[in-house]
């Protein structure tokens, strides 16, 4: 097992990882501390380059530092604690980094796409995520023709556009932001109901518009993994 945090590299033969489950800003999040020595370095300078890097290598003010504890997984963390120490005799340092995820959730390093071609009212795509927990989905829609009250439904879950897009404009229902955009443009008040899910161990997307819609359009649904 590999351990990074951006571009630093922790030997886990000097490593230690705990965590744990906390409210962050009144939400679920994760707590991790990272501890360990460095050894093998010849020089006091070259030890402080070696924790001078752990410390560039994770933000203070926001959770976009990417944290790798297990293959193919990530959190995104920011610094809330560094403590470093060095042996000026025995040419060691040491090091107790503690980060925060606002979200406790782990996600897969790499974005799923699956191509939707959409026909007709009523057309479907199956989607099975790989993770133990619900994936937040990003589906984006081409019009080809004008779309007319556009949705996407997971069986329990809808969220429909409330209003017409024209041919060749790009409708994004962002499921991971709480947001939907239009050619770019925010907009999320115009939008109802909730933003479909995709469970572990199967889900059903469902695309819906008015009988006026010309019914067709380009999709793609794009999704990380996610872990308790």
């Amino acid at each position: 097992m590999t351990i990074t945090l951006g571009d630093v590299t922790f030997d886990t033969a000097y490593t230690t990882v705990s965590e744990k489950l906390k409210e962050v800003g009144g939400r679920d999040g994760r707590e991790i501390t990272l501890a360990g020595v460095i050894p093998s370095e010849h020089t006091v300078a070259a030890i402080e380059g070696r924790l001078d890097a752990i410390l560039a290598a994770v933000p203070e003010d926001a959770c976009t530092g990417e944290l790798r504890l297990r293959p193919g997984r990530l959190l995104l963390v920011r610094r809330t604690a560094f403590k470093r120490t060095i042996a000026h005799g025995k040419l060691v340092g040491s090091f107790e980094l503690t980060l925060e995820a606002d979200d406790a959730l782990e996600a897969s390093a790499s974005l799923n796409t699956r191509v939707w071609s959409v026909t007709a009212s009523g057309d479907d795509i199956a989607l099975t995520p790989s993770g133990t927990a619900p994936a937040e989905a990003v589906v984006t829609l081409v019009a080809s023709g004008a779309l007319v009250q556009p949705g996407v439904s997971d069986g329990q879950r809808a969220v429909t556009y409330d209003g017409t897009i024209g041919d060749g404009a790009t409708l994004v229902f962002d499921g991971c932001n709480g947001m939907a955009t239009l050619d770019g443009d925010d907009v999320t008040p115009y939008v109802s109901g909730v933003f479909p899910r995709l469970a572990p161990d199967g889900t059903t997307l469902t695309y819906t518009d008015a009988a006026s819609s010309s019914h067709t359009a380009a999709g793609t649904v794009a999704w990380r993994d996610r872990w308790y």
